[in-house]
């Protein structure tokens, strides 16, 4: 028995090839897009912030806001693939996140043009850290994937949120708020 466990050890110590964004497995460019925000960090946060600002706000607002991002996301992926040498660091994802989860946190409900105006660039922040598209097959899917991706994202973490609010109240949305603030700070000093 001592030996299968110092077998298991040393088998479980043993380095392997460690491939980013190959979680999955090679799925195909529609399927890579589609998980894009839950393997990429920075897209995560982006459209977590963007998420939770929408939760948080009247759904008056947010049936203005969450269509306009989609659209938001959808014109820079496009665009990406025209100039795809255009990225942002993470530090400034970081600072765009902290700012839109401190909107979140404060909680009163603002004007729809610049709820939509902050939904739209946390997005397209979003869209834009992402890998550019080619005018391909495969790109072209990949896109699709993408913005959907996107979209759902958006609308399950709004959905989340929002119910939490429901059964707990709005300090929930409150406390997730300061913990993607706490987040975005801490992504904001990584180098790079």
């Amino acid at each position: 028995m001592r030996r299968c466990v110092l077998a298991a050890a040393a088998l479980a110590l043993v380095p392997q090839v460690a491939l980013a964004h190959d979680a999955f497995g090679d799925l195909g460019p529609f399927y890579a897009g589609l998980l894009h925000p839950v393997m990429a960090p920075l897209q995560t946060l982006l459209l977590a912030a963007v998420a939770l600002l929408l939760a948080r706000q009247p759904l008056a607002g947010v049936r203005v806001a969450y269509p306009a991002a989609v659209l938001a996301a959808a014109l820079v992926i496009a665009l990406h693939g025209v100039w795809p040498e255009v990225s942002i660091s993470i530090r400034l994802g970081a600072l765009v996140a902290l700012a839109l989860a401190a909107l979140a946190l404060w909680g009163r409900a603002l004007p729809r043009g610049l709820l939509a105006g902050l939904a739209m660039a946390g997005a397209a922040l979003a869209a834009l850290s992402g890998d550019a598209v080619s005018a391909t097959r495969e790109g072209l899917l990949g896109a699709l994937g993408s913005v959907l991706g996107i979209a759902a994202f958006v609308l399950l973490g709004w959905g989340v949120v929002d119910l939490a609010q429901a059964r707990l109240g709005r300090v929930a949305g409150a406390v997730a708020a300061a913990w993607l603030i706490a987040i975005g700070g801490m992504a904001a000093v990584l180098p790079g």
